[in-house]
């Protein structure tokens, strides 16, 4: 059926949002942003390193930097609804 994949974040500049289109053929697109001219886009993490080193060579990106959100701790511990016994003064 379907499997798994581990998948990495790239957020990637642009000069002009119109080149948004040619980076669909690399991974999905998650996020655009046209106001800021970047967009997140998800690759395989096998795939990841050599990926960055293309994407670098072409010159309608400005900037390539990786998503830590994989690095974050998720297991969140404790009560989220704020009481007088657990605010901090």
């Amino acid at each position: 059926m379907f499997e798994k994949t581990n998948r990495s974040g790239l957020i990637i500049y642009l000069y002009y949002n119109r080149d948004a289109k040619k980076l669909q053929e690399y991974g999905d697109i998650c996020y655009h942003s046209k106001k800021h001219r970047y967009l997140q886009l998800y690759v395989p993490t096998g795939e990841l390193d050599d990926l960055v080193e293309r994407l670098g060579k072409e010159r309608y990106i400005k900037k390539i930097r990786r998503c830590h959100i994989q690095e974050l701790e998720t297991p969140f511990v404790g009560n989220l609804y704020r009481t007088e016994e657990n605010v901090i003064i």
